[in-house]
C-alpha cells in the first residue's frame, strides 16, 4: 500500500472491481481533472494492468480483494475483511467522505462500507455496465439482488447516455433527483494528429482501395462471425479494403483461425489481418486516423451477463464508437436506440439492421468526416461533462 496523502487540498476514494481502469477513457479523464483540482485519490481494487501511467500522480493504489459472499469461502475471508478494515481505516485517517464506486460490484462494497459508517459518505455509483435481473441465474441473480439493494444508498450517478440512465433506473429502482445524475459517454479527450500514416504503403493495399478498419476482439459478439460472413456471401463492397486489427496474433487453436486466414491467403478478397500491440492509446489513434471508415459492431448473446441487453443498447458506453467520432471517422454500427437516434442529426456514418445489407451501405452512402467530428465535439467531449459530475459530488457532500 502507498504511503498516505500529504498536502493535498481534498481526497476522495474510488472503488473498482475492474482491472482496466486506466484503459478507460472516462476514468483516466476524471483523474486528470482531478490532479488539476488538487484532488487525490485512494483507488481500491485488484492489481491493474497496465498500472497507473507516470502522468497520473495523484491516484495513490490499494490492492483489495472484494468478494460477493462476505463469509462463504474460507480461503478468502482473511484478505476479503482485510481489504474492507484497510479502506474503513484509511476514510477515517484522511477524513474522507466521498465514495465512488464502479460497477456492480463496487457499489455493494461501497454501499456497505456506507452502511457501516454512516449516512455521512457521500455515495456515487459509476456505471459501466449493466445487468438485467431476468437475463441471470446463480452467482450474477445474487449479484444483481445485492446491486439493487445496495443502489438505495447512493447519492448520485455517473452513467453513458439517457437510454441507459433509464434502464438503470428501472431496473434497480433508484430514486435519486435528476440533477444528481451525470450522463459522461465513454469517450477519449481529443488528440490532435499531427500526420495521417500512410496505411496502403505501410500495409502493402492498392491505391485504389478505401479503407477500412476493424480494431478489437474476436468473437461472435464482436461481429466476427458477421464480417466472415459478408466476404463468403458476396456482400462486401470489393472496392473497399477490410484491415482486421487485433492487440495479439491470432492463436492456431482459436475457433476463428482458419476462416480469418482464409480470407487473408485469398487473393481475391479485400482482406488483411494486422496483428499489433500499439504502446499506447496515442500510438493507436494515429493508426485509425488513416483509415476511411470503420466498423462497431455489437451482437448481442446470452453467453454471459455482458453480452445481453448491456451489450445491445451499448450507445455511448462504446469507447471504440467514440474513438473513431473523435477522429472523424464515419462509422458503420449495429442498431441501438442511441445510435438510431443520433444519426438523424449527426450523419456519422450509418446503421447496418443485417449483414447482408453492407455492400449496399458502402455503395450508397456518403460518408461524411464532418458528421462524426460535429457529433464527438457537441456529444461526446468528456472533459465538461466529467467536471459537472464533480460538481455535483462536491455539492452534495457540502449539504451533508
Amino acid at each position: 500500500m502507498n504511503k498516505s496523502i500529504k498536502n493535498s487540498k481534498s481526497v476522495i476514494s474510488i472503488i473498482t472491481p475492474n482491472t482496466d481502469t486506466y484503459t478507460n477513457p472516462t476514468m483516466t479523464a476524471l483523474f486528470h481533472i482531478l490532479k488539476e483540482q488538487r484532488v487525490d485519490v485512494y483507488l481500491f481494487g485488484p492489481d491493474q494492468q497496465p498500472s497507473c501511467p507516470d502522468n497520473i500522480q495523484n491516484v495513490r493504489f490499494v490492492r483489495s480483494v472484494f468478494k460477493l459472499n462476505l463469509f462463504k469461502n474460507p480461503i478468502h475471508f482473511k484478505a476479503h475483511w482485510t481489504s474492507y478494515f484497510k479502506i474503513i481505516r484509511l476514510l477515517r485517517k484522511e477524513k474522507i467522505s466521498t465514495l465512488l464506486a464502479v460497477d456492480p460490484m463496487g457499489i455493494i462494497v461501497g454501499g456497505r462500507i456506507k452502511r457501516f459508517i454512516g449516512k455521512k459518505i457521500n455515495l456515487s455509483y459509476i456505471s459501466f455496465e449493466i445487468f438485467f435481473k431476468n437475463e441471470l441465474s446463480g452467482y450474477y441473480l445474487k449479484m444483481k439482488e445485492k446491486e439493487i439493494y445496495y443502489s438505495g444508498f447512493i447519492d448520485s450517478l455517473l452513467i453513458q447516455d439517457e437510454k441507459r440512465r433509464d434502464l438503470l433506473i428501472n431496473e434497480n429502482s433508484i430514486s435519486i433527483p435528476p440533477e444528481c445524475i451525470a450522463l459522461v459517454p465513454v469517450s477519449p479527450v481529443k488528440i490532435e494528429i499531427a500526420e495521417k500514416p500512410d496505411i496502403h504503403t505501410s500495409l502493402n493495399i492498392p491505391v485504389d482501395k478505401k479503407l477500412v478498419i476493424y480494431s478489437g476482439s474476436v468473437g461472435a459478439w464482436c461481429g466476427t462471425d458477421a464480417i466472415i460472413e459478408a466476404f463468403d456471401k458476396g456482400y462486401w463492397n470489393n472496392d473497399y479494403w477490410l484491415v482486421f486489427h487485433t492487440r495479439k496474433i491470432i492463436q492456431s487453436n482459436d475457433a476463428y483461425y482458419e476462416e480469418l486466414m482464409r480470407l487473408e491467403n485469398d487473393v481475391n478478397i479485400p482482406f488483411s489481418m494486422h496483428p499489433h500491440p500499439f504502446d499506447s492509446f496515442e500510438e493507436l489513434s494515429v493508426f485509425l486516423s488513416g483509415f476511411d471508415l470503420a466498423l462497431a459492431l455489437y451482437y448481442p448473446n446470452n453467453e454471459n451477463p455482458y453480452y445481453g441487453k448491456n451489450m445491445k443498447e451499448i450507445g455511448l458506453s462504446s469507447g471504440k464508437f467514440s474513438t473513431y467520432m473523435m477522429l472523424g471517422i464515419p462509422t458503420i454500427v449495429t442498431p441501438c436506440d442511441i445510435y438510431a437516434d443520433l444519426i438523424l442529426k449527426y450523419p456519422f456514418g450509418a446503421v447496418l439492421q443485417d449483414i447482408n445489407q453492407i455492400g449496399t451501405l458502402l455503395s450508397e452512402t456518403v460518408f461524411d468526416k464532418q458528421g462524426a467530428y460535429q457529433l464527438y465535439n457537441e456529444k461526446l467531449q468528456p472533459m465538461d461533462k466529467l467536471k459537472k459530475y464533480i460538481e455535483i459530488i462536491n455539492t452534495l457532500q457540502k449539504n451533508k
